[in-house]
């Protein structure tokens, strides 16, 4: 919903302005009578009261010479009781220079009455030190301090530090008495009190002040000393704020109704001084704090000319004023006048710091806010007064028309005519206001919208050419910025990766090692860029030449860092505004949170981007292995050689795509079998790779070796050494099948010993193949190796398996074992070789219910079978 305008607010202060204007005026009148009037009497002295009586305070010489002392106790003036303030407030508008002021007075602590006759003279009009100094605290510093406050406040006023910065420059405006009590009837009472709840209330907006401006008190870093000034001195200061207006309402018309309360309240003076002191001083503890931990530049800028001026400005005076409270007195009897008037002319220092920090080092940023206003003050007011006048002049025609000669009926339709009219006047004047409230507020807020809107939506873009488009995109057209540049890191610079405005291509890089990029990785923030400030850290800091001419290749206004995890993954540069408006508050706020989500959405393009080359790396070695499979399946035995009175059977399943199981069958000379199976250490493509080594360093000699394997073993070592690493090695049993005699000649290199299981024993006798071999081989470079030999009847079955069988585990880490293998073994009784291996397999799988397993698994049975049968 677009925020109403803020009426209620221009109300108040078109209320408050008129009164300050109308107090500043008539005290202006009081403070220099002499100026404007002839026949206006000087004050022989200012009336005041102390411990329930009134008294007479900074007594001239006049008064002095009549026998008036300071501090004397007031009884009559003119002989009238002296009952309240008013009465000495009329005698003195009331007398003119030459007459005689008589008053009744006594000594504090005595009872012993006189009467003085001080003789009254003209108000000066000379100019000297003291008028001059004077009309700068009456004159110069109230116009400042109201233009300045109130001008801050009508164009922000919805700004708290807008409110907070009237109540600080009125309170300074009435630190000292104007003679409300000679101002007449009713008007004296009201002056009275618009001064009392200024002063009253100037320590409290101070307080607040420093708390709330030009940004608020960092809650999460507010020390003891703010939670005390905020939830113990400020509440205090409130009472005895709400204490004075009620003592001093009073004394202007009677002391008799509030001496109680005045006497009781006069013990806690001193007390309640000092918490306003102290609110004071926490006005400048709190901006020198904020001064000392801000992050950006331009605010510590900002923050320490701030905290330097009020100093210089309000120090003097408060220190003049604490030394009085110390020593119970008055400054001009403590203190030099030059002393004094030194100090109280400092205080104009402090509105024209807060007029400095808040134009010149736009610190609310004023000027986007007083030409939007404006115009649209000029527009809507326009459309009212045309309304106005309209329907003025449809009313006046109608009266008009209801007073002219015509029938009742002609004058009955011209006048709901004339109603008509006016209502339709009323909706189109409601319906122009509301395109002019379009025209004028729609901008910030489409671009809050819209902004925001974006920095939800680019959570879900995860490339990076589209991600960084639409972010400037909707920048640019939100907050009508023409050039728009995204930098990111490529190669320790930061070189732009997509651009908005600019003619040509942008040639910029900056060094991940220069100051700009330092600055923005530190500060974390937005960081404002003006060229032409001297105090800017762009003056400031020390940037290279390339540097600062890479910058004005840009030409920035504003510059984004993109952050992650103290990461700066990229930099926004954003151009000055079409409107060449600052940068707003608000739009920092929503900036800094875009930048964020952009951050995020970078880093999580940049992973998708370095998770989608891995998908296609991985894609591509899926198919790598697929075709190095299909190849491994090749190097597998794909016809076995007929061989007489022999069922021979082989299968390997890898646990990933290769591995480095290896089976052979090989028909050699003089109609004998070859078989070896073989564990190469390590899985996947370089067991693989071993793998088909150790089959080609096989097969190369196999055919010649004869009957001597053992030495063939021991070649097929040297060979598999010399190609393979270190690391590399394998075991491996081969064994030669002679069918002529059923013998069959084995070695077994460091391999499983293959089981045998006897048809002519009883439910099968098993035995082991491990009576010769070796080590396993591709380990050792020298390496010898025996062979042995067994016979095989019909029907006897040896199964070799390598180790994936044995260990097999189920989820529950339990191994399958030898045991359940040999069990499965013998039961397999009957079946030919391929059926062996089924039945071992389905066992192997029923006991690992689906369990992943980690090594490659390979089985080749061999039967006799009786050929003559």
């Amino acid at each position: 919903m677009k925020k109403k305008p803020p009426v209620a607010q221009y109300v108040v202060l078109g209320l408050l302005f008129f009164a300050a204007c109308a107090y500043e005026v008539r005290a202006t009148i009081a403070a220099f009578p002499g100026f404007l009037d002839r026949s206006a009497a000087n004050w022989p002295f200012i009336p005041g009261y102390s411990h329930g009586e009134p008294t007479a305070v900074f007594v001239g010489p006049e008064a002095y010479s009549a026998g008036v002392r300071e501090r004397d106790v007031v009884t009559s003036v003119n002989g009238q009781p002296f009952t309240g303030l008013a009465v000495f407030g009329e005698a003195i508008a009331k007398a003119k220079p030459g007459e005689t002021l008589e008053i009744t007075a006594r000594t504090p602590g005595s009872n012993t009455e006189r009467i003085a006759k001080i003789p009254l003279i003209a108000s000066p009009r000379t100019m000297n030190w003291n008028v001059a100094v004077v009309i700068m605290l009456k004159v110069v510093l109230p116009a400042f301090s109201i233009l300045l406050g109130f001008w801050v406040a009508f164009v922000r006023p919805r700004d708290i530090s807008a409110w907070l910065l009237i109540g600080v420059l009125l309170g300074l405006c009435s630190f000292y008495t104007a003679g409300t009590e000679s101002w007449g009837r009713w008007v004296r009472d009201l002056a009275e009190f618009y001064r009392t709840a200024c002063n009253g209330a100037w320590p409290l907006c101070m307080l607040y002040f420093g708390l709330y401006f030009p940004q608020p008190f960092p809650n999460n870093r507010a020390h003891g000393w703010v939670r005390l000034a905020k939830y113990v001195v400020a509440p205090l200061v409130i009472l005895d704020a709400v204490v004075s207006i009620a003592i001093r309402m009073g004394q202007i018309e009677s002391y008799a109704t509030v001496s109680r309360l005045a006497v009781f309240w006069d013990r806690f003076g001193s007390i309640s001084s000092w918490f306003g002191l102290i609110a004071i001083g926490s006005f400048f503890a709190s901006i020198f704090f904020k001064s000392d931990t801000a992050v950006s530049p331009d605010a510590k800028r900002r923050l320490r000319l701030l905290f330097v001026g009020t100093t210089v400005s309000l120090t003097p005076e408060l220190i003049l004023i604490v030394i009085a409270q110390i020593k119970s007195g008055e400054l001009e009897q403590l203190f030099p006048r030059w002393l004094v008037l030194v100090s109280l002319a400092l205080l104009l220092l402090f509105p024209i710091t807060l007029a400095y920090v808040i134009v010149v080092q736009r610190a609310l940023d004023m000027r986007v806010v007083i030409r939007q206003g404006l115009q649209y003050a000029l527009a809507s007011g326009g459309i009212r007064v045309l309304q106005v006048a309209l329907t003025a002049g449809v009313l006046f025609g109608a009266i008009n028309l209801a007073v002219s000669h015509g029938s009742r009926a002609q004058k009955m339709s011209m006048i709901a005519l004339c109603a008509f009219l006016v209502l339709m006047l009323r909706r189109a004047a409601v319906r122009l206001r509301k395109w002019i409230d379009h025209r004028f507020f729609r901008d910030a807020y489409d671009a809050e919208q819209i902004l925001e809107a974006l920095g939800d939506e680019v959570r879900t873009i995860v490339e990076k050419r589209p991600l960084l488009e639409r972010v400037a995109t909707s920048i640019a057209e939100s907050l009508h910025i023409p050039r728009v540049a995204v930098l990111l890191e490529d190669g320790g610079f930061y070189r732009p990766a997509f651009a908005l405005g600019f003619a040509g291509a942008l040639d910029v890089a900056l060094a991940d090692s220069g100051a700009t990029v330092g600055l923005l990785r530190q500060g974390a923030g937005p960081e404002r860029v003006y060229f032409d400030d001297e105090e800017s850290w762009v003056n400031a800091s020390a940037l290279s030449e390339n540097e600062r001419r890479n910058l004005t290749s840009l030409q920035p206004q504003l510059l984004l860092p993109l952050i992650v995890k103290h990461d700066l993954l990229g930099i926004i540069s954003l151009g000055e505004k079409r409107s060449e408006a600052p940068y707003s508050g608000t739009d920092l706020r929503l900036l800094k949170s875009v930048a964020t989500q952009t951050a995020l959405a970078l880093s999580n393009a940049e992973l998708t981007s370095a998770i989608a080359l891995e998908i296609g790396r991985r894609e591509k070695l899926n198919r790598e292995i697929e075709i190095a499979r299909e190849v491994q399946e090749r190097l597998f035995p794909q016809r076995l050689p007929e061989i007489a009175g022999l069922d021979y059977f082989g299968r390997c399943r890898t646990a990933l795509g290769v591995g480095g199981d290896y089976y052979d069958f090989l028909a050699l000379p003089d109609g004998k079998l070859g078989i070896a199976l073989g564990d190469v250490s390590g899985k996947g493509i370089a067991a693989a790779l071993t793998m088909a080594s150790l089959q080609a360093s096989l097969r190369a000699d196999a055919m010649r070796a004869g009957n001597d394997i053992a030495g063939l073993i021991t070649r097929v070592n040297q060979m598999l050494y010399d190609a393979s690493t270190e690391d590399r090695y394998a075991t491996l049993f081969y064994a030669q099948y002679d069918p002529a005699t059923h013998r069959l000649s084995y070695v077994n290199a460091g391999h499983c010993p293959p089981i045998l299981v006897r048809r002519a024993a009883k439910n099968g006798r098993v035995e082991r193949l491990d009576q010769a071999g070796g080590t396993v081989v591709g380990l050792l470079k020298d390496c010898a190796y025996e062979q042995s030999e067994v016979f095989l009847a019909p029907g006897d079955l040896v199964v070799i398996y390598t180790d994936g069988f044995s260990e097999a585990m189920n989820r529950d880490f339990t191994e399958w074992g030898e045991e359940r293998l040999l069990e499965s073994i013998v039961g397999c009784a009957g079946l030919s070789a391929r059926g062996v291996i089924t039945r071992i397999i389905q066992a192997a799988d029923a006991f690992v219910a689906g369990a992943p397993q980690s090594d490659d698994m390979t089985l080749v049975a061999l039967r006799v079978i009786d050929h003559r049968v």
